[in-house]
């Protein structure tokens, strides 16, 4: 590999491209943290049981993981630019149609719809900026666009609530509308062609999609009805998660015997690629795990309403968007390695007193909140930097592609995990907050475990 350039100016047409792509992507990261305070809502106003209701965002997370694996086909077929306006259409028409259903199963199919559109607007995001800025600029460049990404989780419950107790749960779908359509109007003329045009056509390699998509929905299933605090539907679940997973294990042995597999392994054959990876897939496990676990915790163990909840999170969005900006300019200046190490301990010293003492007073979890936030801001921006840095721009499309695939995996081993062990410990006698507690240990285990990938990622300046 060439060595990496002297990292150059963030010009104004980067930064007008990054603008124009963060309003799109902001839309669909708000639909992802907003929706789940209007479910109890749409409950009562259709008269459905309340088990039902998983299949909302349940719906929407299957659609997500399915699409993925086409990404890189897609775009070599019709170009980025047009995969990510596509996505970002089919999500608005679909928050039109989710804010009009008039049932249950009306709303999961317009949900599942709008997955299959969101599935495509960030991984095609990540797919412009990283030809765009190239290597040298990776850093600041995904940390500029990963500070909106962080209002979400923030603004996302409180807003739910907020439209929930006012004009009513239609509009928590129709708030993203007029965000999409702002990221399509002014997306018009401002994606330039370079690195997103259509090449030539590349068969679809439609056993390797029958074994990713299916695999990593079935595993998404299993995760999310492992995380059910009820139980309910536990053996599907299960025979979910490990069908999903067979699906999964399969496909490397299918992508070597074809020339042209959906997802290219040969991409892992790179140690920087690599480590990243194993970091992405950790990353998603530790992350997206306590995402799940930490309102379950506030609420049980707490006493928290949801939005108390939400109001609690904040110091963890705080944290985040406040490490970025000096985690986007330290990765450009120092290479990714010294932040990843940083960072994950951090994260890690930041969950400790959830493991330690989970029944302490709400001042210590809020410092421990944006400790925890700053760890997270601190790796989250050099891991993505560390996959994308060392790749030709031609086969970043298969990059974004597997790392999306990696971190939802990782998401759903985690979120699985965590969950499993919280509910294995209740159902053996322990306290809601001892159990919480041994789960948060895990998550602790995870940061701990992420530090052997990330002293494997090159320095900046190296061939290796």
């Amino acid at each position: 590999m060439p060595t990496v350039p002297a990292s150059r100016p963030l010009d104004p047409g980067l930064m007008r491209l990054a603008s124009v792509l963060m309003v799109g992507g902001f839309a669909s990261l708000l639909n992802t943290t907003i929706v789940g305070v209007s479910l109890d809502a749409v409950a009562d106003d259709f008269g459905a049981r309340a088990a039902r209701m998983h299949w909302v965002a349940s719906g929407y997370l299957l659609a997500l993981a399915a699409v993925v694996p086409t990404m890189a086909w897609l775009v070599h077929r019709l170009g980025v630019r047009a995969v990510w306006r596509a996505g970002l259409a089919l999500f608005v028409v679909s928050s039109v149609l989710c804010g009009t259903a008039w049932s249950v199963p009306s709303l999961v199919v317009f949900r599942v719809a709008q997955g299959l559109g969101g599935g495509l607007i960030l991984p095609a995001l990540q797919t412009i900026l990283a030809t765009a800025a190239g290597p040298d600029r990776l850093g600041r460049i995904m940390a500029l666009v990963a500070v909106p990404g962080q209002l979400a989780p923030l603004l996302g419950p409180v807003l739910g609530g907020l439209l929930v107790d006012g004009p009513g749960w239609r509009w928590v779908f129709w708030v993203s509308v007029p965000i999409g359509v702002a990221g399509l109007v002014l997306s018009w003329n401002r994606i330039p062609d370079a690195g997103s045009s259509p090449s030539a056509p590349v068969p679809l390699d439609v056993r390797g999609l029958l074994l990713l998509s299916p695999g990593l929905a079935l595993l998404l299933y299993g995760g999310s009805g492992l995380a059910d605090p009820a139980g309910h539907g536990i053996v599907a679940a299960w025979v979910a998660a490990v069908v999903g997973g067979c699906l999964l294990i399969a496909y490397p042995v299918h992508a070597a015997r074809r020339r042209n597999p959906l997802v290219n392994l040969d991409l892992f054959r790179d140690r920087g690629f690599a480590a990243a990876s194993t970091l992405m897939a950790l990353a998603g496990a530790s992350i997206f795990g306590p995402m799940v676990l930490l309102p379950l915790f506030l609420q049980q163990v707490r006493g928290a309403s949801g939005l108390e909840t939400g109001l609690a999170l904040a110091p963890l969005a705080v944290g985040t968007m406040v490490a970025l900006p000096v985690a986007g300019r330290l990765t450009d200046r120092m290479g990714p390695r010294p932040l990843l190490l940083t960072g994950t301990v951090v994260a890690a010293v930041g969950t400790v007193p959830f493991a330690v003492t989970p029944e302490a007073g709400p001042g210590l979890l809020v410092v421990a909140l944006l400790v925890r936030g700053l760890g997270l801001g601190l790796a989250t921006v050099p891991v993505t930097a560390a996959a994308y840095r060392r790749l030709p721009p031609g086969l970043i499309p298969h990059g974004t592609t597997a790392l999306s695939v990696v971190q939802r995996v990782g998401g759903a081993f985690g979120t699985t995990a965590l969950l499993t062990v919280a509910q294995h410990d209740v159902a053996n006698g322990a306290s809601a907050a001892g159990a919480y507690g041994t789960a948060f240990a895990l998550t602790v285990a995870l940061s701990v475990l992420a530090l052997l990938p990330a002293a494997l990622v090159p320095p900046r300046r190296t061939d290796d």
